[in-house]
């Protein structure tokens, strides 16, 4: 009875449909993306499709809503994804399903090829980017890709999908000058804090998270080396200790004894590695619009003049260490890559001077010729 009550449960939150082929929406998408974020019905929906296995392993997903094949699908232990990734797959996915729902389309699983052509037809005029178009059908091919894996789907709907190529003209330039960096240091003279944290990221390549996330406590000098480091969270779970300048230290204890805060270095202070006007720990939102805020005051702009972000000066930092003497292996560890093709494409236009080949051409006669 208990399990019977599970599934009626589930069913008035579209996660399950009982007998029914159809769902239509009841909630709206913030509370359906709430709904999709809770980890807590994962194991009820899942252990109702195990029940049924049958004898090639497959599991009956007959009766789950097309709500709660998103649901499962963004859960996957295999994907260890963060709630910021489940929360942009959730949106995207339920903008199909309300695409579909909105032309009297209740369940994918009577979508045709034809119609999935259409709807990225849709999404082509819808947005005008590439990149977001990329990114849309990328997650959506992936989900239904999996639907059809497991049967669910007893057409390969991904065929009516046609991959998305990147307009390079649409990839905006991220090379940032030492001059114009350098320019827009001195414009923070008079404020330490931002200063600081501007330093920061292009002497050390943090994202804003990395930043965000550690406690003063954090903070400590390696006497062996003779530099301050911070331990941080990276992108993937994994821990850096990114080398504090001593510049940039001096600028954040600055900061810090403005607020009033403690200056000496301290593993018990739990206190914001890099805390806001009040002392409290910034969200990475917050800290982002202040950042951008702050740029746009000091006109940081690439070399062909588009607006810098935060996550530019990694690319700064990147090539500053490559013209250096970098390897590209000790910038993507130092980055946290994944992959050292991230850290090739942070260097494309200087791999591509490094690989020019016409110093190996010459010319009898005209070798260093200089013609006055």
């Amino acid at each position: 009875m208990t399990g019977v009550r599970n599934l009626v449960n589930l069913s008035e939150i579209g996660l399950y449909a009982l007998n029914e082929n159809t769902y239509a929406f009841n909630l709206n998408r913030t509370e359906m993306i709430q709904i999709l974020l809770d980890q807590s019905y994962y194991s009820k929906i899942s252990s109702e499709v195990k029940r049924y296995e049958n004898n090639f392993g497959e599991y009956d997903y007959s009766s789950v809503s097309n709500i709660g094949m998103i649901y499962l699908y963004i859960h996957r232990k295999q994907g260890k994804r963060k709630d910021k990734t489940k929360k942009e797959y959730g949106r995207e996915l339920l903008q199909f399903i309300e695409y579909f729902t909105l032309h009297n389309i209740f369940d994918i699983r009577s979508l045709k090829r034809s119609q999935m052509e259409d709807y990225q037809i849709w999404l082509e005029e819808k947005y005008e980017k590439r990149k977001t178009q990329a990114k849309k059908i990328t997650i959506l091919s992936s989900f239904l890709k999996w639907c059809f894996e497991e049967n669910y789907l007893e057409r390969d709907l991904t065929r009516g999908l046609a991959g998305v190529s990147l307009d390079k003209a649409q990839i905006p330039d991220r090379e940032i000058s030492p001059e114009a960096l350098s320019s827009s240091l001195h414009f923070f003279d008079n404020d330490p804090k931002f200063q600081g944290l501007l330093l920061l990221l292009a002497t050390s390549g943090l994202r804003l998270n990395e930043v965000v996330t550690p406690d003063w406590k954090d903070l400590y000098w390696d006497q062996e080396r003779r530099k301050y480091y911070v331990r941080t969270k990276t992108k993937r779970d994994g821990e850096r200790h990114a080398h504090i300048r001593n510049e940039v230290f001096q600028l954040l204890t600055e900061y810090r004894r403005r607020l009033g805060l403690a200056t000496e270095i301290d593993p018990t202070d739990q206190t914001p590695f890099y805390p806001n006007r009040y002392g409290k720990r910034y969200t990475l939102t917050s800290l982002s619009a202040l950042v951008s805020k702050k740029l746009a005051a000091a006109n940081l702009r690439t070399e062909s003049h588009h607006k810098a972000t935060a996550h530019f000066l990694r690319h700064y930092f990147a090539r500053a260490a490559f013209n250096n003497g970098a390897s590209i292996g000790m910038i993507a560890k130092t980055l946290d890559h994944k992959s050292t093709q991230t850290t090739e494409n942070y260097l494309s236009r200087e791999l591509k001077k490094e690989n020019d080949v016409s110093d190996f051409v010459s010319i009898p006669g005209f070798n260093g010729w200089n013609r006055l």
